[in-house]
């Protein structure tokens, strides 16, 4: 039972990460296209728009990753009766 609720928390956690994760690394491949285009290489300009892109995904998905957490920690909470010995 704790092997199955482990494997349920990594899924979880992949599924709440990925949104963040998925418009940080597109907005890095696009700043990266841009500045081999224009032949700049500036750390600050490779860095900021990864923040922004991660902070617009979690303020349009921040409600739908609280949501599946509250659900799977709501969860954990019943069945912890049913897992002590």
């Amino acid at each position: 039972m704790l092997v199955e609720l482990a494997q349920r928390a990594l899924v979880i956690a992949f599924y709440v990460a990925l949104p963040l994760l998925g418009a940080a690394v597109a907005a890095g491949l696009a700043v990266s296209a841009a500045q081999a285009a224009f032949r700049q290489s500036d750390a600050t300009l490779a860095v900021a728009p990864r923040l922004l892109a991660a902070g617009g995904a979690l303020l349009i998905f921040g409600g739908w990753m609280a949501a599946v957490l509250g659900g799977f920690w709501a969860e954990l909470w019943a069945s912890l009766p049913r897992m002590m010995p």
